[in-house]
Order: C-alpha cells, then sequence, then structure tokens
C-alpha cells in the first residue's frame, strides 16, 4: 500500500507539472496570437486603398492591399467606423499579447476591455476635430463615424460648436484617451504573475522570508539603491578626507631628518703598535648628502690619534610621535571682567538704581578627585573596542576618544556597508565582551 501511495503522489506532481507546462504554451501561443492578429491588422490599415475593392465599394480593379481581398474589407471596415482611430485600436492588443507571452496574467479582463473601446473612441473624437485635408478620400471626417457622432454630437447637445468651448470638449476626449488606453495596456495596474510560477516559487520565497524574519529590524527602514549609494560615495569622501588630514597631522610636531646621526665614542686607552701601518685613503665622495660637508675625508695624519678599535656607532633614524586619539580635555574657563570688576570694586557712583548679585553667591565647582585615566590606557581600551567589533563582524576604526568624568566617548568609523543600527543593537553585548 505504501508503494501504491508513493506511485500515486508521484504520478499527481507529474500531471501538475505537465498541466503547468501545457497551460504556459497555452498562454504563450494565444499572446503570440494576438500579436500577430494586430500587426496584420495594422499591415491591412498600412496598405488600405479607398479603390480596392470593399463592402461600400464595388469594383472590378485589382486588390492593392497586401492581405488580398479580406484586408481590403477588413482595412474598410476600421476606417469607415473608427478613421485614423484605428491605429490606436491595435496598440493594447500588442501589449496584451506581449503581457501574455511574458507568462504575465490579465487582470480584469474585462475592464480593459471597456477602456480599450472607450479609448479607441475618444481618440476617433480627437481625430474628427482635426481639419480633413483634400486628399482624404472619405465623405466622413478623420476619425470616421463614431468620432463625428461623439464629438458633433457632444457640441450639439451642449450647443459649443465653436470657440474655446469647442476646443475643451476636444482636450477632454483627449484626455479620456490617454487615460483609458493608458490603463487598457495594464500599466495602471499591479504586476501579477502567473498562479503556476507562484506555485513554484512558493518554497523559495517561504525559505527567503523566514531567512529574512532573523533581520528584520535591521531592513525595516532600508532606504532605496539611490540613497544608499550617495551615502556610501560620501562616506568614502570623509573616511579619505579624515585620512589626509590624520597624515597631515602626523607630520607636523617632528620633522624626520634624512641621514644618521653619528653618536661619537670615547677614544680607546689602549694605544695601537707602532709597528702596525695604516693604510692613506684617498679623497672619496660623500656616501649621503646628510652628512656635514666639514668632514675630512683624506689621508691619514700621524699626529692625530690613531684609529679606535671600534668604529662609530650611528643611531638610528628616529620617527615622529604616534598621534594620540585621545582628545584633551577642554581648558579651564578664564576669569571674566565682571569677577575682575568685583574683587576691585569703585568708589564711584555710577548713578544706576539697580545693582547685580555679586558673583560670590554662586560656589565654586568642586573638584573631581576620582581616579584620571592615562591616554595610555584609553588607548588600549580604544585597541580592545576595535578587536571586539571585529570579532562581532563590525568593521570599523576608532579615530577620536573623548574622556569625561563620567563617560568616555569613543567616536566609531564604521567600514562602507556597515550598518549603524548593527552597532546599536550590539551595544549591550559589547560592553559586556570588554
Amino acid at each position: 500500500m505504501r508503494t501504491s501511495r508513493h506511485s500515486l503522489s508521484q504520478a499527481d506532481e507529474l500531471s501538475d507539472a505537465m498541466r503547468r507546462f501545457f497551460a504556459r504554451r497555452a498562454a504563450e501561443m494565444s499572446g503570440l496570437g494576438l500579436v500577430a492578429l494586430a500587426l496584420a491588422f495594422g499591415l491591412a490599415l498600412a496598405t488600405w486603398s479607398v479603390e480596392d475593392p470593399s463592402l461600400t465599394h464595388a469594383t472590378n480593379g485589382p486588390v492593392k492591399n497586401l492581405l488580398g481581398p479580406l484586408g481590403a474589407v477588413i482595412a474598410d471596415l476600421g476606417m469607415q467606423i473608427l478613421g485614423m482611430g484605428a491605429i490606436v485600436f491595435v496598440v493594447p492588443v500588442v501589449i496584451w499579447g506581449l503581457q501574455l507571452m511574458g507568462r504575465r496574467r490579465l487582470e480584469r479582463l474585462a475592464l480593459r476591455i471597456g477602456l480599450w473601446l472607450a479609448g479607441t473612441a475618444a481618440a476617433a473624437a480627437v481625430a474628427s476635430a482635426m481639419p480633413a485635408t483634400t486628399s482624404w478620400p472619405l465623405p466622413s471626417g478623420l476619425g470616421g463615424v463614431v468620432g463625428d457622432g461623439l464629438l458633433f454630437g457632444l457640441r450639439s447637445t451642449l450647443g459649443l460648436t465653436s470657440g474655446p468651448g469647442a476646443a475643451i470638449i476636444t482636450l477632454v476626449y483627449a484626455g479620456i484617451a490617454i487615460l483609458a488606453l493608458t490603463a487598457a495596456c495594464g500599466f495602471g495596474f499591479p504586476e501579477t504573475a502567473d498562479d503556476d510560477d507562484d506555485e513554484e516559487l512558493a518554497p523559495r520565497r517561504s525559505s527567503r522570508r523566514a531567512h529574512a524574519d532573523d533581520f528584520e529590524d535591521d531592513g525595516a527602514d532600508e532606504p532605496g539603491w539611490g540613497i544608499v549609494s550617495l551615502g556610501a560615495l560620501v562616506h568614502g569622501f570623509m573616511t579619505l578626507k579624515s585620512a589626509i588630514a590624520r597624515r597631515l597631522a602626523a607630520r607636523r610636531p617632528a620633522q624626520v631628518h634624512a641621514g644618521f646621526q653619528a653618536a661619537p665614542q670615547a677614544p680607546s686607552a689602549a694605544p695601537r703598535a707602532a709597528s702596525r701601518r695604516e693604510p692613506r685613503f684617498e679623497q672619496a665622495p660623500a656616501a649621503h648628502d646628510a652628512f656635514d660637508g666639514a668632514a675630512d675625508f683624506g689621508g691619514y695624519d700621524p699626529a692625530e690619534a690613531p684609529f679606535a678599535d671600534e668604529d662609530e656607532a650611528y643611531a638610528p633614524r628616529t620617527a615622529g610621535p604616534a598621534v594620540s586619539r585621545v582628545v584633551p580635555p577642554p581648558a579651564a574657563p578664564k576669569p571674566g571682567k565682571r569677577l575682575a570688576r568685583e574683587a576691585q570694586p569703585s568708589f564711584l557712583d555710577d548713578g544706576e538704581d539697580y545693582q547685580l548679585p555679586p558673583l560670590a553667591l554662586l560656589a565654586e565647582p568642586k573638584k573631581n578627585n576620582g581616579a584620571v585615566i592615562s591616554p595610555e590606557a584609553l588607548e588600549q581600551n580604544a585597541a580592545l573596542l576595535e578587536s571586539t567589533l571585529e570579532d562581532f563582524g563590525v568593521k570599523g576604526e576608532i579615530i577620536n576618544v573623548h574622556p569625561g568624568p563620567v563617560v568616555t566617548l569613543y567616536e566609531l568609523e564604521p567600514a562602507p556597508g556597515t550598518k549603524s543600527s548593527r552597532v546599536i543593537s550590539l551595544a549591550d553585548d559589547i560592553a559586556r565582551s570588554m
């Protein structure tokens, strides 16, 4: 029994897959058929001739229409009824065919058909408002029978046969045509994929939705891609500006001099043996530009002291002090002029009726006797905070440390792509880890 049930379930799945396959192919073929019919109708209109035989014109002449007699009859009916409005009659049909071929359903098909017909009739009325040229072969206007009936019928009913009122009626018909045809093409409806596609993509969407629920708080108020790109560009510019400023600040305190500084050594107490013959060196160019030009590179002078056993030791180049990230506390405020005036009062009568209360009424602020954290300790805390943030997957750099009497503020510059909400949500965990 288990084997038979398993085989039945596989057959059901296979039948569902086949049903979806044939449904898609049927929709694509329907869309292709609509596009082909619309193009055929457009070709018949493009090659329409009033001299072709049709239901309103009997002649034994040759048919000029590319679709033959049937195309001539269809084109003549379209031009007689809609006139130039027959051109926009084709556009929604082509759009529907392309939507069906792209696996999109035609939402609210009855409403679309109604808007299609209303928009086509309004477009024919707009065409009838235009003056017909002498080469127009039909007795009706450019909008055909439908356009003339709608336009002149409304004008006669309202009594606005000419002037601004007639122009307003034409503009109203133009607005109706644009809105109705746009909605008929489906541009105003929400995009909806096929049901079969929804059934196939449902497990994937559910898994993605379940995976995204873990980061719901982070992505709830995410901005658009344009704002994100602009923010990344500004962040990169500010990071580059801050790095350049720090480099310039590091070079200001101490200028590094090229070359080496000679550290003289004490001369050796033991003289060299008199039997040793010392070589004589010729004049040689300076090896480094940083050496003093007054140095003597000539031959050996016996009158001078003999060479020491140990060469002169050269001190290595000293690098400038590292730039501290700790911001020094603000300086104490300077006493104001009023305090100096009250300390030395004037015995002259200023003639003022109101006298300000003395500043001596205010008590002096209590001095902070707490432990003061050294800049080295603050630097260590900043480095520890950076490593802790990296352990939590947050990359960034502590650029400034603002020590205070109660709270020390560490200024973090996150790396591009790091969300601030991520750092804020990890505040308690980071505090416990440190």
